[in-house]
């Protein structure tokens, strides 16, 4: 990258995030904390959230990933929904 600049960092990780077909989240968020880059959000698997830090480390090699990520939970749906 052309640019250490945090907001340039979070904004070119969370457009990977977004972008890469093995996270595919762009609601996730994207900070750099003293040279730390930090993510944050809910992802739909554990592979998925596996899948985080290694885009990360591809689209910004050196600084150390911090993968806040958790796994969404969706309660089970009581009883057939009715579609008319």
């Amino acid at each position: 990258m052309s640019t250490d600049e945090p907001e340039y960092v979070a904004a070119h990780v969370q457009e990977a995030l977004a972008r890469d077909p093995r996270v595919n989240e762009p609601e996730l968020g994207v900070t750099v904390v003293k040279g730390r880059v930090v993510v944050h959000g809910k992802v739909p698997s554990e592979e998925r959230g596996g899948s985080v830090t290694e885009v990360v480390r591809e689209c910004c090699p050196g600084p150390e990933v911090e993968n806040q990520t958790t796994v969404a939970r969706f309660p089970d749906a009581e009883g057939m929904e009715t579609v008319q």
